[in-house]
């Protein structure tokens, strides 16, 4: 509808897997496949490195990063939420649209999404969508040649130029480059063992993540100018904020 807008957090769930994986190996341990009931083949070659009697399911992993993501955009949309009531807006975070529609799978032309593309994939009946080629691209193929260069790319745009560990980056704090260079490095070992894990789960069951969907969106916020006078008609005066009664005047 005219004057009103609506917001769509979309996650790369697949490079939030890729992070853990990365934080686990940083940590001293990995994950097993616990759908085949079997521990990932070459991770015993970092055994002077790696815990792996204390390895995570490769599905708890996944689930806890779907988990992590999911708060993420309600926390967004909540804060968005928020910031609307502070400015005079009209407005609500909510679910109920089918999210592969609105991604872009809907199967039908007439209705597009926001045109992400996607796969169907063996015995799967749901869509595999991977992003928006040129604009939000999940760390997986066919967006990235490997999942190793997947890897790779995660950890560059963590640490690379423009990153929020580069020390050359611009930031808030008085010893800005001590800031941001203090963070744990990735060291060229730890991106072997993530890019083999996640090359075996790829490899494995012909998806990357297993379990969850590379890109996920749950969560919607609706911003509009509020319609006060249909609240003054059916409702008592303490049913909208004093920055929706000045809205006009203060926006003019």
């Amino acid at each position: 509808m005219p004057g009103s807008t609506l917001v769509f957090p979309v996650a790369d769930l697949a490079q939030h897997v890729i992070l853990l994986l990365l934080y686990l190996v940083q940590n001293g341990t990995g994950i097993y496949d616990d759908v085949n009931g079997r521990p990932i083949p070459g991770l015993e070659r970092y055994a002077h490195r790696l815990k792996l009697e204390a390895a995570y399911p490769m599905t708890f992993l996944e689930q806890v990063a779907l988990t992590d993501v999911s708060v993420e955009m309600g926390t967004a949309c909540y804060a968005g939420a928020l910031m609307l009531q502070a400015l005079g807006l009209g407005g609500w975070m909510y679910t109920g649209l089918n999210p592969f529609t609105v991604l872009g799978a809907s199967g039908d032309p007439a209705v597009p999404g926001l045109g992400f593309r996607f796969d169907m994939l063996p015995n799967n009946p749901l869509p595999h969508i991977t992003g928006l080629p040129g604009v939000f691209e999940a760390h997986v193929p066919p967006h990235h040649a490997s999942m190793r260069a997947a890897v790779e790319a995660a950890v560059a745009r963590k640490f690379g130029a423009g990153g929020p560990f580069d020390p050359k980056q611009g930031g808030p704090y008085r010893e800005n480059a001590a800031i941001r260079s203090g963070a744990a490095a990735i060291d060229a070992e730890a991106i072997e063992i993530a890019a083999l894990m996640a090359e075996y789960v790829f490899t494995t069951f012909g998806r990357f993540p297993a379990t969850v969907p590379p890109v996920f969106l749950k969560t919607y916020l609706q911003a509009h100018r509020l319609d006060t006078e249909f609240y003054d008609r059916y409702f008592t005066p303490e049913a909208y904020l004093r920055t929706h009664a000045e809205h006009d005047r203060n926006w003019r």
